[in-house]
């Protein structure tokens, strides 16, 4: 699920089907994001408004919405025993999870930064192959002396070039 982190919940798309997912869904309510997303090969569903109990459940998931009540939502739609992991920043020490419903399912949760140099290799050998093009996600290309402007600007990806 898009939302905050939209450049690495699209990569997260993007592998999952480099990768043969038989099914990959994303959820956002950003309509770049969505048509960014259906291109890389994912059924998209569109959301806006309060966040439901959950979606449709998935033995992976990943959690870019930056939000506390997408995070219980994203942590409900993990299938059981399924593994969810979150690509966002919650700041503060109050980010409430569905812990009990967690456990009772056997839902494996993960946070932190990506291991970049441990999974390096492997990304390099799916670009390589041609079976993940990075250049799919939407990218915004800036001069290095535009960066003050240029992070002021949405953008799914920025890229600023010295």
């Amino acid at each position: 699920m898009g939302g905050m982190v939209k450049s690495v919940t699209l990569y997260a798309v993007a592998t999952a089907v480099a990768l043969g997912a038989r099914r990959v869904r994303y959820v956002d309510g950003d309509p770049v994001s969505l048509a960014a997303a259906k291109a890389l090969g994912a059924e998209i569903v569109e959301h806006d408004g309060p966040w439901p109990r959950r979606f449709d459940r998935a033995l992976i998931t990943v959690d870019g919405t930056g939000d506390p009540e997408g995070l219980a939502t994203v942590l409900r739609s993990t299938e059981d025993y399924g593994y969810c992991t979150s690509v966002a920043i919650y700041f503060g020490s109050s980010t409430p999870m569905p812990l009990l419903e967690m456990y009772t399912r056997g839902v494996t949760f993960h946070v932190s930064r990506a291991d970049s140099r441990r999974l390096l290799p492997e990304v390099i050998d799916l670009v390589a192959s041609r079976r993940l093009d990075p250049l799919r996600v939407p990218t915004t290309v800036a001069p290095w002396d535009q960066a003050p402007t240029a992070w002021l600007e949405p953008a799914t990806k920025l890229v600023l070039v010295r």
